[in-house]
């Protein structure tokens, strides 16, 4: 990252850490980044769209499932390892973690691409009046530099490797839809070949 981008990304993340505090916000910010807290909701959603969905809630659950996959796997296993940037409660003066960590990779924010992705992987399937859950994906990136454990620029990676991941399950979604409607098709009957009679 360039030098000047550095200051900004890190002079960011100190105005969050040091003028944000208070137990309120500790209490939110702690609550809304456990994953274990949208587990079962998410979870219970999904089950019901493949069971009670038809095909276009069928649709969207196995979008949901490829993209989480997707971003997930590129964020942790392939891109932070690549990158090897440090966590900044290792490494920035007067950032302390609020939540044990381990000293793993940083960028970019696992919790913000996945959230991401499935906020927009709703919003194109289903339309803008899931735009809302672009604001709980925000609060949730949001947490992640609160808590001392992602810089800003960890959240916006992971945002846009989040959309990135959407938009390509949604393309081959589309392109998987359309294959079916064409072999789907009903072909018009031949007419009857008339044979002459000698």
């Amino acid at each position: 990252m360039p030098a000047g981008l550095e200051r900004i990304d890190i002079s960011l993340l100190l105005w969050i850490h040091r003028t944000w505090r208070c137990p309120p916000a500790d209490a939110f910010f702690l609550w809304i980044s456990d994953v274990r807290h949208f587990l079962l909701p998410l979870g219970l959603a999904w089950v019901l769209l493949l069971v009670f969905g038809r095909a276009p809630g069928r649709w969207l659950a196995v979008m949901l499932a490829v993209c989480l996959v997707a971003t997930d796997q590129l964020a942790s296993h392939v891109i932070k390892p690549w990158v090897g940037r440090t966590r900044p409660c290792f490494v920035v003066a007067g950032v302390e973690a609020l939540l044990p960590q381990a000293n793993s990779f940083s960028f970019p924010s696992s919790h913000a691409a996945n959230i991401f992705g499935a906020a927009w992987t709703m919003i194109l399937a289903r339309g803008s009046r899931w735009s809302w859950t672009l604001l709980v994906a925000l609060a949730v990136g949001l947490s992640r530099v609160y808590l001392g454990v992602h810089y800003p620029s960890d959240v916006v990676g992971g945002a846009v490797l989040g959309l990135a991941c959407a938009l390509a399950v949604r393309a081959g979604a589309t392109s998987l839809q359309a294959v079916r409607s064409r072999s789907g098709a009903v072909t018009p009957r031949q007419a009857p070949v008339r044979r002459w009679r000698r």
